[in-house]
């Protein structure tokens, strides 16, 4: 295949999701061949009963959390681009997301994969349950960025959704107090949050609408769940 012809003629090759990712890991700076995955989009299996899915690696992110929530189930891995990015560039970039903080990245919830490397073989890795024995190879490609092999097809693990969900703002006044408020509320199962100050909204007003705050304002957006 494609794979195979780069290999022999030595010309640089990369896989391309939806180019939503931070460190250009998508630019083909040195040119070569671009593989888009855009149209590799199926969900190919959904197993509740195993809490698993089996994806291509064009499905996009949110996607998959709208095919399990009427099931009370979620992809836990979120990225500010989940409405966008695949799972197949999240498999590469390793991606996080606010719910890191309490569910971990990617590779905590990518069970197997299968992936083309620079020879044109065709490998599998792990399977369809946690904590295979023998070396994690699924988690060595996962967040290798695209330089080990061609990821085309993934094994995700799902999860259950939390029975509630709770948000608030806090508004401080100093940074340092704004941070050991967020320390204590992670030690308390608190899912994510998010801190905002007030320079921040100043150097956006720039763009919008004007925002008038004092001086120094730190705001911190709190997430728990029922978990």
């Amino acid at each position: 295949g494609i794979v195979k012809l780069s290999a022999q003629s030595g010309i640089p090759i990369l896989g391309r999701g939806a180019g939503t990712g931070l460190s250009g890991g998508a630019i083909p700076r040195r040119g070569g061949i671009v593989i888009s995955f855009a149209r590799m989009n199926r969900i190919l299996e959904i197993d509740l009963a195993n809490e698993r899915a089996v994806l291509e690696p064009g499905v996009v992110n949110i996607e998959i959390t709208q095919a399990v929530q009427a099931e009370g189930y979620f992809f836990a891995p979120d990225p500010s681009s989940q409405r966008a990015c695949t799972i197949g560039g999240n498999v590469a970039e390793n991606s996080g997301g606010p719910h890191t903080l309490c569910y971990g990245v990617t590779t905590n919830h990518v069970l197997g994969l299968e992936a083309v490397l620079p020879d044109g073989s065709v490998i599998h890795t792990g399977g369809r349950t946690p904590d295979l024995p023998g070396y994690d190879l699924t988690g060595l490609l996962t967040g290798s960025e695209g330089t080990m092999a061609l990821v085309t097809k993934i094994t995700v693990r799902l999860m259950r959704q939390p029975e509630m969900v709770k948000t608030l703002l806090a508004i401080y006044d100093d940074a340092n107090d704004c941070a050991d408020r967020g320390r204590l509320a992670h030690r308390s199962k608190v899912s994510r949050s998010s801190v905002v100050s007030s320079s921040g909204f100043r150097t956006s007003s720039r763009y919008h609408a004007r925002i008038l705050l004092p001086k120094d304002l730190f705001m911190q957006a709190f997430s728990g769940t029922g978990h």
